[in-house]
């Protein structure tokens, strides 16, 4: 029986056609993982996206001043809520006022905005509407997006809401400063340190 010869020409043409074929596959895993990580940066880039939305559209508040409304226990701020967003009802948002004293006591107060918890009276109302030193006044029921409210707070604890714990006269006399939180339905939360500038003269900055 007699035997082919097989050339170098063919062995060089086998030898050529397979290093085209690896030469294919390796140029196809390149392109796939080019695909997955471009696909993978799209994706983040798509979740970043729908965050960034979400944040800007869920409610936002913020402290812009805070002032000594009785040069004793009682304290005004403002706030700004951000544009977007909806109303909030006014008994949704929560205050916590908080302080600690040297001694490691730690004092904290929690309740709605304008409701005193037992202590005194409370007011908020819209910048630019009358004020509670106006007959008729009732506390504003819906903080609207965009506006800014004036509130005031009262010191003293949950166990003693008549007290002057963390108050401006209880700053003033020991030295210390105190911290509030606002926290508001289904959005975010803000935290502002309260500093006196000037003792608890009245109508001195507190923040």
């Amino acid at each position: 029986m007699r035997r082919e010869k097989i050339s170098d020409e063919n062995c060089a043409m086998g030898i050529g056609a397979l290093i085209v074929f690896v030469a294919m596959v390796l140029l196809a895993s390149i392109v796939m993982v080019s695909i997955i990580k471009i696909t993978e940066e799209v994706s983040q880039s798509t979740q970043r996206t729908t965050e960034d939305a979400r944040r800007n559209s869920v409610n936002t508040v913020v402290i812009v001043g805070g002032w000594v409304y009785d040069n004793y226990d009682d304290m005004l701020f403002m706030m700004e809520f951000g544009s977007s967003g909806e109303e909030v009802a006014r008994l949704d948002v929560k205050y916590v006022l908080t302080c600690s004293y040297t001694d490691g006591t730690f004092n904290y107060r929690s309740a709605a905005l304008g409701d005193s918890a037992g202590g005194s009276a409370i007011y908020v109302w819209e910048v630019g509407t009358p004020g509670p030193d106006t007959g008729g006044f009732t506390n504003v029921a819906q903080f609207r997006p965009g506006a800014r409210y004036f509130f005031t707070l009262d010191g003293g604890t949950q166990a003693t809401p008549s007290g002057a714990q963390c108050g401006p006269v209880d700053l003033a006399n020991r030295g210390i400063n105190a911290n509030l939180y606002l926290h508001l339905p289904n959005g975010m939360s803000t935290h502002q340190e309260l500093a006196l500038s000037n003792g608890n003269v009245r109508g001195s900055q507190i923040i």
